[in-house]
């Protein structure tokens, strides 16, 4: 529970101690996070009629979403007394979207990846395999050896398929069967429901953040506090739990 003293409160999170303080003659809100050591990690000063709480709670203090979340209710809810700006903070539409959802993070969405490349593309790609003719079956000194070669025109359609396969999972239900499985889903930045425009935009640029095994994505993902690879940042979605 904050502590309130005048305008300011002081809130504990995970993250360390989060101070909130809000002045109504200049109409200014200053947030500030501190470490264990009460150092000074993350400070920011907004107007108090043009800020979005949330959004400087969670990008500039680098407060969890979910903590942000609650912080910025308990601000609202302490200064509703100055009238138009109650206005301009009460829960938006996009506060109403992504405010309230928890961030799937990269685990997560690693065991997706490989449940989906295991469910669904290893099954598709002996398919292809075999109706573009790739079977082969080889004798050499009493040995028969029996696969599938997955190359030229059967990789082409299989990297077609895929792309449409996360395309229309993504723009229907925000999910493929992976992310399903795992309990997470694909959401615009503002929570809502993602379009076909931003699954094509998401899924085409996934072949740069596969590269190296993902590893591009990875990078991408590690250095966004919204965990965004390079096709969320792209299509403006994130991935969080369902």
């Amino acid at each position: 529970m904050p502590i309130s003293v005048g305008m300011r409160q002081v809130f504990n999170t995970s993250v360390g101690t989060v101070e909130v303080m809000v002045d109504r003659e200049s109409r200014t809100v200053s947030i500030y996070r501190f470490d264990d050591r009460h150092r000074t990690v993350a400070a920011a000063m907004e107007s108090w009629d043009h800020v979005d709480l949330l959004d400087v709670l969670n990008r500039q203090a680098g407060v969890p979403l979910t903590e942000a979340n609650r912080i910025a209710a308990a601000v609202r809810e302490q200064n509703m007394a100055l009238g138009t700006l109650a206005e301009r903070l009460a829960p938006a539409k996009r506060d109403r979207g992504w405010s309230s959802l928890e961030n799937a993070g990269i685990p997560l969405r690693f065991v997706a990846v490989v449940l989906d490349a295991l469910i669904v593309f290893l099954p598709l790609a002996l398919v292809v395999g075999l109706m573009t003719g790739g079977g082969y079956r080889q004798q050499f000194a009493g040995q028969t050896n029996v696969g599938i070669n997955v190359d030229g025109r059967a990789f082409w359609y299989l990297l077609l398929l895929g792309v449409g396969y996360y395309v229309i999972c993504e723009a229907t239900t925000g999910a493929t069967l992976g992310k399903r499985m795992v309990g997470i889903r694909v959401v615009g930045e503002n929570g809502e429901h993602v379009g076909l425009g931003a699954a094509v935009v998401r899924n085409l640029l996934r072949l740069v953040d596969a590269l190296f095994f993902y590893f591009v994505g990875f990078i991408f993902a590690l250095l966004s506090k919204r965990g965004q690879r390079l096709g969320d940042r792209a299509a403006h979605t994130i991935v969080v739990r369902r």
